[in-house]
């Protein structure tokens, strides 16, 4: 393993990928291999679309939305109860996230952004991110390849 983590061939892997967080923030920012890698790392066992149980290994979203000013638990009622996060993929594929269901104050699950799968970098058509939603029975949201989250307003 290498420095927080990071597995060497992930560094490889991801090397210039990176990931742009926008919206209403505090702080919009681009976080590389190794800011991500220098954050707390998670395990997620569970089951992929296949019915394969698989263990992946990343960040936690809500560390990630952090950083960038996101809102966070108590900050999160009233009109910011109406945002979310739009994740986008490479090629295109999108998804939302309220804002609560990513936030530890009001969720039991924490929405992993993966960048190992079984002790290894993720495969190229799902990494070199993926966010993992465990307690979702169908993996939809799964959204692979992801390149940035914004977060928005819905009213």
């Amino acid at each position: 393993m290498s420095v927080a983590g990071l597995h060497p061939a992930a560094c490889a892997q991801a090397g210039p990928a990176t990931l742009r967080v926008e919206g209403l923030v505090a702080t919009p920012r681009t976080f590389s291999a190794a800011d991500l890698a220098a954050l707390p790392r998670h395990e997620q066992a569970t089951t992929d679309k296949d019915g394969k149980k698989h263990l992946y290994r990343g960040v936690a979203l809500a560390d990630v939305l952090h950083l960038a000013g996101a809102p966070a638990g108590k900050a999160i009622h009233g009109a910011v109860l109406a945002e979310a996060v739009l994740a986008t993929a490479a090629d295109g594929y999108r998804a939302v996230f309220a804002l609560p269901e990513i936030d530890a104050d009001f969720s039991p699950q924490t929405i992993l952004l993966a960048d190992q799968r079984d002790g290894q970098p993720l495969p190229a058509p799902d990494g070199p991110y993926q966010l993992i939603v465990p307690l979702e029975k169908k993996p939809a949201r799964w959204v692979r390849q992801l390149t940035g989250l914004r977060v928005v307003s819905v009213q």
